[in-house]
């Protein structure tokens, strides 16, 4: 794989960081800066993965929730249908419980 020469700026106190890392690991600041840009680029992917994965997990799983209390409603209906029947529901109860 070709290098390529790349300048940067960073702080003082992080380079001295960099610097004392890279001497008690014996590397030098280029291996120690590549093996840090890569762990962060693993991250970020894996992040970006795992993001991925919980949107498709909650856009398969839309939908499909059923409510225990109200057993006329099932899943996969109409949300303003279902909102509708859960007013319906409670208007009962509310006047249930009117003297």
């Amino acid at each position: 794989m070709k290098s390529v020469a790349v300048h940067i700026t960073i702080p003082e106190e992080l380079l001295e960081e960099v610097d004392r890392q890279a001497e008690q690991e014996r590397r030098n600041r280029s291996e120690l800066t590549r093996e840090a840009l890569r762990r962060y680029l693993a991250r970020q992917q894996q992040k970006a993965l795992a993001k991925q994965q919980l949107l498709g997990a909650l856009q398969e799983s839309a939908g499909s929730w059923t409510d225990e209390t109200h057993p006329e409603l099932t899943e996969r209906e109409d949300p303003h249908r279902l909102r509708e029947a859960l007013w319906e529901a409670d208007q009962r109860k509310l006047e249930r419980r009117r003297p």
